[in-house]
């Protein structure tokens, strides 16, 4: 789903707070990134503000195809519980060419 551009100003404010690295309009850009910040680093408020332009399949629709290296164990729980996607799986992994994958959530190789 793409969002009408001039993006509305509560949405900008919300981007900048979630995806401090990238400017607000870019942010908005890639809304399933977007979403994936939003639910680790929003707040209560901030997803309010967002679900008023946003369906609730955007955000599972995120979750699903969540970036590696993104969600904290606790809200990957909380989201998966929030949205009655169960049974809740592993975090999401890093993939490297050769069909490596990358270390278990707060693991690093060989520790």
């Amino acid at each position: 789903m793409k969002l009408a551009v001039p993006y509305p100003v509560e949405l900008l404010r919300v981007a900048r707070k979630v995806v401090w690295y990238d400017a607000p309009q870019q942010t908005l850009e890639d809304i399933p990134t977007f979403l994936a910040h939003l639910m680790v680093y929003g707040s209560p408020a901030d997803v309010e503000i967002v679900g008023r332009y946003l369906p609730i399949e955007e955000f599972r629709d995120a979750l699903i195809h969540a970036p590696a290296g993104v969600f904290t164990e606790d809200a990957w729980t909380r989201w998966h519980k929030r949205l009655g996607l169960a049974p809740i799986p592993a975090l999401p992994r890093r993939r490297f060419p050769g069909g490596l994958v990358g270390p278990e959530a707060g693991r690093f190789f060989g520790r």
